[in-house]
């Protein structure tokens, strides 16, 4: 009698589409994965860029633009914080900035999560109709105000000042403000509100003691991206700083090309020691900005 053949067991259907899909799945994580690598690439190549011309010397940048630098040019770094030539020190440039970010995210932000919590809280024609009327302020072009906000501050003698310069900043960064502030609070819990008032907690009580502090991460994600528009403005800032005192770190890089010559690698220098507190700001807080963000949708 022959003996019995064993047959292997045939795999059921549903394990094969199981293991397609998981197949298909990591394949479509590898390829989100390589776009997202190559766009973090190509987004690095522009500072890399500046930050190897900032080490060149000016004719070393006309013959070897992309190039590696031959003898990194330390002086370049030296030359930016010293300032042009006709213009004011690097760290006077900085300290105008300074008080013009500080003074316009201060004022916009304050502003705009006060009239985006009420937004976000009440529900009429009037707040809709003012929701509507701050997405329409995001999508004005800030160069048709330059000639009207000019001849505003002259008029009140304001001109090189850059805490005014701050105020009309903060003018800018409120709508925007208020419409991630708005989105931020139209998913926070309502509970936590209700339960404070029950406490014997006012809206303003349960708006500073509860909201406020749960919304660190989203407050922190704002103050850095409207923080990113009122360091590196150059239009405005040029328009309304006429004394070479008062300017900041965008005009006063402009400075560096004369009528006849160029310094272009102390431009590049300045350049880099512009951007260097946005980026080690973004490094430092980037997690807690994306816990902060996420923390509405997870306390429901």
């Amino acid at each position: 009698m022959p003996a019995d053949v064993v047959r292997p067991a045939s795999r059921p259907p549903g394990s094969r589409r199981a293991t397609r899909q998981r197949v298909t799945g990591g394949l479509l994580r590898a390829l989100v994965f390589l776009a997202l690598l190559i766009w973090a690439l190509a987004a690095m190549l522009p500072v890399l860029a500046a930050a190897l011309s900032s080490l060149k010397a000016n004719t070393e940048l006309i013959t070897d633009p992309l190039g590696l630098p031959d003898s990194p040019m330390w002086q370049n770094f030296r030359s930016a914080w010293d300032g042009p030539r006709l213009g004011r020190p690097f760290h006077l440039f900085a300290r105008n900035s300074v008080v013009a970010s500080t003074v316009g995210l201060a004022s916009g932000i304050g502003v705009g999560t006060i009239a985006a919590y009420a937004l976000a809280r009440r529900r009429s024609r009037l707040f809709s109709f003012l929701n509507r009327y701050f997405i329409v302020l995001i999508a004005l072009p800030p160069v048709v105000t330059w000639i009207p906000l000019f001849t505003l501050v002259e008029r009140l003698g304001m001109l090189s000042s850059p805490a005014a310069l701050g105020v009309i900043y903060g003018a800018f960064v409120t709508p925007t403000a208020v419409i991630l502030m708005r989105a931020y609070f139209a998913g926070f819990p309502l509970d936590l509100v209700e339960a404070a008032k029950v406490d014997g907690a006012t809206e303003v009580q349960a708006f500073v003691r509860i909201v406020l502090p749960l919304s660190k991460g989203a407050l922190l994600a704002v103050t850095i991206v409207q923080g990113i528009f009122t360091w590196n403005e150059l239009g405005l800032a040029s328009v309304l700083l006429l004394d070479a005192g008062s300017r900041t770190l965008p005009v006063g890089m402009t400075l560096f090309q004369g009528l006849e010559s160029v310094d272009r690698g102390a431009q590049f220098a300045s350049l880099m020691m512009m951007i260097a507190p946005i980026v080690v700001l973004y490094a430092l807080f980037n997690r807690r900005i994306t816990d902060g963000m996420r923390v509405g949708a997870g306390l429901k």
